[in-house]
């Protein structure tokens, strides 16, 4: 069973300005175009721990088949399902009535069920790949609602960057693991079928912001 996910639209935002991070890294001598690098790697570099998306962002799922519970990668929180279509027996694509599943916001990650006396729709037999598409969007809606540990881990991270331009600064490891402290409240890593990802795999996968899983490797 074949899945894959990628960011569609990502966060206008980041969790701390400009002005937080300049007051952090107090000895930061670069212009502010290299304090906002630091910033969106800092940011991403959180997700990536905590396996979330922090601020308004739309991902797309591509999967091959119906199961009763579809996890939504990354999904914690969730705003809103956009979108979820397949592919008929006939071969047009179709949008599916929201009525069909439920959304289980309080599971890590979110996840969509079927709903109680429905059944998935057929899927076009001789398609296999991409058959359904579920577009969706997650994030808390503003900096504020950011969690002050999650954004003080970004502080860090930041100071670590600065701290470690060149990669040769002895004490930079130690500001590094100061902020990975702060992310602790990783969401688990599961495919959209529920099966857990090996944390090496993912990794990789995660640094090019494209997933791609197949349950039979």
């Amino acid at each position: 069973m074949g899945a894959s996910w990628q960011l569609v639209t990502g966060p206008v935002l980041e969790p701390i300005t400009l002005a937080e991070a300049k007051a952090h890294a107090r000895l930061y001598q670069g212009d502010d175009s290299t304090l906002r690098r630091y910033m969106l790697a800092a940011r991403e570099t959180a997700e990536e721990t905590l396996n979330r998306g922090l601020l308004t962002q739309t991902w797309q799922l591509v999967i091959d088949y119906w199961a009763p519970v579809i996890y939504l990668p990354r999904a914690a929180p969730l705003q809103s399902v956009t979108s979820v279509k397949y592919y008929d027996a006939a071969g047009t694509q179709q949008t599916l009535s929201s009525a069909i599943y439920t959304v289980d916001t309080v599971s890590r990650p979110v996840r969509i069920t079927l709903a109680p006396n429905q059944t998935w729709p057929v899927l076009q037999s001789m398609r296999f790949s991409g058959r359904i598409e579920i577009v969706y969007v997650i994030g808390w809606a503003t900096a504020a609602a950011v969690p002050e540990r999650i954004k003080q881990g970004i502080r860090m991270y930041l100071a670590y960057l600065e701290l470690d331009r060149d990669g040769l600064e002895v004490k930079s490891e130690q500001a590094r693991q100061a902020a990975a402290a702060c992310w602790d409240d990783r969401v688990p890593t599961l495919d959209p079928y529920g099966q857990a990802i090996p944390q090496d795999a993912y990794s990789v996968a995660a640094s090019l912001r494209f997933h791609q899983w197949d349950a039979y490797l």
